[in-house]
């Protein structure tokens, strides 16, 4: 993911706890590795840490599904 689509993700008027949900599992990933890229300089963007540590929840939020679907618990 280039800087510009993470500016497009950071700048987004919707709150990341509306958009996160929307997106694909690769999505997510790219999203995830893209902020953590980002965190990693020395001036990371504003936002960065708040959509980073919400999309680390979905992904949280998503194995649990997965992996509650598998062992057949509801």
């Amino acid at each position: 993911m280039n800087s510009s689509k993470l500016s497009h993700y950071l700048n987004n008027p919707r709150d990341p706890e509306e958009v996160l949900p929307t997106l694909t599992a690769n999505e997510l990933a790219d999203l995830l590795d893209a902020l953590y890229q980002n965190l990693d300089t020395p001036e990371p963007e504003f936002g960065a840490q708040a959509w980073y540590d919400m999309a680390v929840e979905e992904s949280c939020r998503r194995a649990a599904l997965r992996d509650g679907a598998a062992h057949g618990v509801a």
